[in-house]
């Protein structure tokens, strides 16, 4: 029998109700989008009586704006202990909370599983927001959720890190780009000194510590990926905004020292830090530095040059990375965080086609569909995301300026994009995949125009020489 796979990423789940109902924590908002794609599998399927195996790829759950709370209310702002809560009994209430706010996806996925003749199954693997599906008992409870208990158990299936077989590779992404967001031990993301609750990297801490607030105030900063590009951003529109996001950025990614002061692992001693947080958090210091960095450009790369060792976060294991030339502006500082993730997921892709004899590498995580042809027939896929609010970092400055000023607002409209990859086996079983966009009726979304890709190269041989491959 044919088979088909079909694999999605950073869906980012969380207790439903929407902005409009209260909730600017929730970005998902394309449930029946979701519905239909996998009717319109399961049609495909039964019709041509293909096996069909749906691989989601980490960050289908959104646990860090989620509250571990037994009534939850969407209008209520809930302090940072609520979701820094992460026992088993705590991710629990989480999904529980995600599986109300969102019950006609998980109906839909429930139907879509099939035992029978052509067999359709699931399988998820975790990313670093739904890093609590390493829990027994959530996993347990999702599987009660989606009815794949019992009889049904292998229908729905769990990858603690990756998936390694028939000629494709799969993997969240987190752990090959910043810093903040990896894991010693992905596999077993436990506490060292706690078995009873997960490790938090830096990044979910900033998220839980200062994001979720921060949206609540300004709907658009959950749509700027990385992080660490949305500070280099800010501070070209919100002086204000963004010295107080970067103090918290810092307090969460700098080790404390042992007298409960800030250290830091950037090269400046614990004494420059401090000092600098103290002015990061005096407004009529950050009022003073606001009116000198919008009025001297030389103060501008000055401060830029202090603050990029807080920001160098960029540094996956086992890759060359140098600090990008200072800029004056800090669109361009963003732009080139960004290119080099992007840039550092494809490297990666690379090698470990070479390493897994893989035709096809899929990656989530950075929330933009990229398709790339590697060397040896291979190709890389960034399935992107299913947020229900566009990737802002393209935006133009009059946009960026409206956005600040709070004159756009959030309308509730879908997604311009909805990709997901298609995988299909032909002659001698070999995969040949597609990345495509639902919400453009599948049309292929095709890799980066040669304008594009030379802009990202440029931008990436600031700070690094870029890989090579084997022809």
């Amino acid at each position: 029998m044919s088979k088909l796979k079909f694999v999605l990423s950073d869906l980012h789940l969380g207790a439903g109700f929407g902005i409009e109902a209260g909730n600017p924590l929730e970005d998902f908002t394309a449930d029946q989008d979701l519905v239909h794609l996998l009717q319109q599998i399961s049609a495909e399927s039964k019709q041509d009586k293909l096996e069909v195996e749906l691989i989601i790829n980490g960050d289908f759950f959104e646990f860090l704006q989620v509250p571990a709370v037994d009534n939850y209310d969407p209008a209520t702002l809930y302090p940072p202990e609520a979701y820094l809560d992460s026992s088993q009994e705590a991710s629990i209430k989480r999904l529980n909370l995600i599986f109300e706010g969102h019950r006609a996806v998980f109906k839909a996925l429930s139907d879509f599983m099939q035992a029978e003749p052509p067999k359709r199954r699931i399988t998820i693997i975790k990313g670093n927001h739904d890093v609590h599906l390493y829990w027994p008992k959530v996993k347990s409870q999702l599987r009660d959720l989606l009815e794949a208990s019992g009889p049904r158990a292998s229908l729905l299936l769990f990858a603690a890190e990756f998936i390694s077989r028939e000629q494709i590779y799969v993997e969240h992404g987190h752990q090959r780009t910043e810093r903040i967001n990896c894991y010693r031990d992905f596999h077993d993301p436990r506490l060292p000194d706690d078995p009873f609750h997960l490790y938090y990297p830096p990044g979910s801490n900033f998220t839980i510590g200062f994001l979720n607030q921060a949206e609540r105030e300004r709907w658009f900063v959950d749509s700027i990926k990385p992080v660490i590009a949305l500070i280099w951003f800010a501070f070209g529109w919100d002086f204000d905004f963004a010295a107080t996001m970067l103090a918290s950025f810092i307090r969460h990614t700098a080790p404390p020292e042992a007298n409960g002061s800030v250290a830091t692992h950037h090269n400046l001693t614990p004494s420059d830090t401090q000092k600098f947080l103290e002015k990061l958090n005096d407004r009529a210091e950050r009022s003073r530095m606001a009116q000198h960095y919008a009025s001297d450009p030389a103060f501008r790369e000055k401060f830029h040059r202090q603050i990029q060792p807080y920001l160098n976060e960029l540094n996956p294991s086992g890759l060359d990375y140098a600090q990008p030339d200072i800029h004056s502006d800090p669109t361009v500082m963003g732009r080139a965080v960004q290119s080099y993730q992007q840039l550092t997921l494809q490297r990666s892709a690379a090698e470990i086609a070479g390493q897994e004899n893989a035709k096809v590498v899929l990656f989530g995580h950075s929330h933009r569909p990229v398709y790339q042809e590697l060397a040896k027939e291979s190709v890389y896929i960034n399935t992107g995301c299913w947020l229900g609010r566009q990737n802002l970092a393209d935006s133009s400055p009059e946009t960026w300026q409206a956005l600040f000023q709070g004159v756009v607002k959030p309308d509730g409209t879908q997604p311009r994009q909805l990709p997901y990859a298609r995988i299909e086996y032909g002659l001698h079983n070999q995969p040949t995949a597609q990345l495509l966009d639902f919400a453009n009726d599948n049309a292929a979304l095709h890799q980066p125009t040669a304008k594009q890709t030379n802009f990202f190269s440029r931008l990436l041989s600031r700070f690094t020489t870029p890989p090579e491959y084997d022809a």
